[in-house]
């Protein structure tokens, strides 16, 4: 009986944990395709809260607060949004992936502009790969 009752105790646990997600918290580190095809680092500092996800997008000179952040089971989304220093010109990337223990795998997909949708110019996706630094 004891035995039955310990063993519902810790599959309800697992259960409780698995639906506030993956543990997210902390660095994660990788590399994008960059210009002319050459690697850029990039790296995330990301805090999960429940199925809200805050964080930054780590930069050389200055870093960008990630917006709409959420953290459903492994899933993960969240948007970056950039201006261009000379022009001022905004555009907002989507991430959305899969975290998978110490790694995520995720996809960023700018969100076409109507300058982007008049030039014709194709929809950008990536894929990246980040490890957990910290």
């Amino acid at each position: 009986m004891r035995l039955r009752l310990a063993i519902s105790i810790v599959i309800w646990m697992l259960i409780a944990a698995s639906a506030f997600g993956a543990d997210i918290n902390g660095v994660w580190a990788g590399q994008q395709e960059g210009r002319n095809g050459q690697k850029d680092d990039v790296a995330f500092i990301l805090k999960s809260d429940g199925g809200r996800l805050t964080g930054k997008l780590l930069g050389d000179e200055f870093d960008i607060a990630i917006g709409e952040g959420s953290l459903t089971g492994d899933q993960i989304r969240f948007t970056v949004t950039t201006s261009n220093y000379y022009s001022g010109r905004k555009s907002t990337d989507v991430y959305s992936g899969t975290v998978k223990g110490a790694e995520i795998e995720l996809i960023r997909e700018r969100v076409q502009s109507p300058e982007d949708k008049s030039a014709n110019r194709p929809p950008f996706k990536q894929t990246l790969r980040l490890k957990r630094l910290a």
